[in-house]
């Protein structure tokens, strides 16, 4: 039976409050950019309200953005933005970090943000903990990187204890087992072997501590789970309750790649980005996430043969950016992603080459309403598509507003 290493050991990351649905990529990145164009202007700011109330609607985000009686989104949620290393924790003005601004320009795309995170996340918080809290972590010797730790356990569950079709862990089995496995500083292989033992029965931990004691602690543990599966790490299959969904891994993948390859932190107020960018795009982990990404939408999704048949003929079969033809390399990219709202119709899909439809998808292409493209600094430098076109005419049949949406949200 695990010990707790002090009686408040708990997993939090980002608000003391969860607002689940702020983890939503749209709406994180909706919200980081109206601060961008905000940014040294208050929270109260008239024009900041609106355009928070703007975002809310746009991706029909469940909780409230703009400020009300009750809510305000800096003080009560501002957390979100602060924990992650892009919004400066300074008290009556926005200011974002320099990590901030350069994922609000769309310098980084979705996929390397997801990387940083997963690298530098750790426990305790130095951005949302009390000080007495990171007093409690540091008195215990204890410091958990989450992210990374989930990880390696579903990649243990998958080689060693049944494969793919074991690769998953639920909430439940997170904050009952892991999380207070994890505060006596065993590895992964462990915590993955107790997993492993209780689905088979041998395992009793009906008598092991509670470390979600509070009212909202089991929701503020979830939220890593709901960030890889939000991020293309994990794929959640849903149970008709929330603890009991599975969030697999579909694709085992060397561990090692999450190593964080640089001591510069997202956490230190004089933190360099570029270092911090350039070193994550320099690893595997980018290109593992997508694969990951790829993977979980053909298996949650395997009826797209309709949708991919409109694409290519609105397109007459050929890549929208490159002309290219050859059939078995066109793929159906959407506009706007079925997992955020989008429709399986042709005025909200693209016809691509396949490396294209990647590069899309991971935000190293983007296509603004104008028409014109803009190229990531790796895509820029590569060779292979030097050819790409600098803006395009698009289509009549293809709406507007789906354009529109994707260059503001994603």
């Amino acid at each position: 039976i695990p010990a707790k290493p002090f009686e408040s050991y708990k997993w939090r990351w980002l608000s003391t409050m969860p607002s689940e649905s702020l983890l939503n990529p749209p709406i994180f990145l909706g919200v980081l950019r109206v601060f961008a164009r905000h940014e040294n202007e208050r929270p109260s700011n008239p024009d900041v309200i609106r355009e928070l109330a703007l975002v809310e609607k746009e991706t029909k985000s469940p909780v409230h953005l703009a400020r009300t009686d009750v809510r305000n989104l800096i003080r009560n949620s501002g957390q979100y933005w602060k924990g992650t290393g892009l919004l400066s924790p300074t008290r009556g003005r926005l200011q974002l970090t320099e990590l901030g601004r350069k994922v609000a320009q769309g310098m980084v795309t979705q996929t390397e943000f997801a990387a940083i995170m997963v690298q530098q996340t750790v426990l305790p918080n130095p951005l949302t903990y009390s000080p007495q809290e990171i007093l409690n972590w540091q008195n215990a010797g204890l410091e958990i990187r989450p992210l990374v730790l989930i990880l390696e356990i579903l990649e243990e569950l998958g080689r060693h204890h049944g494969g793919s079709s074991v690769a998953y862990i639920k909430p439940w089995e997170l904050i009952k087992i892991a999380i207070p496995l994890a505060g006596t500083k065993v590895t992964a292989r462990t915590i993955a072997k107790h997993i492993a033992e209780y689905r088979t029965g041998k395992l009793d931990v009906s008598s092991w501590p509670n470390c979600a004691s509070a009212a909202n602690d089991h929701r503020l543990a979830k939220e890593f789970l709901l960030f890889l599966s939000n991020y293309g790490f994990c794929r959640c299959v849903e149970a008709n309750v929330s603890m009991q969904h599975q969030y697999f891994m579909d694709e085992l993948f060397d561990i090692g790649a999450m190593a964080m390859p640089t001591k510069e932190s997202i956490f230190s107020k004089d933190a360099n980005a570029d270092v911090i960018i350039d070193e994550v795009r320099h690893s595997s982990l980018p290109s593992i996430i997508e694969r990951q990404r790829t993977i979980s939408t053909t298996l949650a999704r395997p009826g797209q043969t309709k949708f991919r048949n409109s694409v290519l003929s609105a397109y007459s079969n050929q890549c929208f950016l490159t002309g290219e033809v050859i059939g078995e390399i066109l793929e159906a990219a959407h506009i706007i992603p079925v997992t955020h709202g989008g429709a399986d119709k042709s005025d909200n899909g693209i016809c691509l080459r396949v490396d294209i439809h990647r590069l899309f998808d991971s935000g190293h292409i983007r296509i603004k309403p104008t028409g014109e493209l803009i190229l990531s600094d790796i895509v820029k430098a590569s060779k292979n598509y030097s050819s790409l076109p600098s803006r395009i005419a698009i289509p009549p049949f293809v709406n507007p507003a789906n354009i529109r949406w994707r260059d503001s949200y994603y």
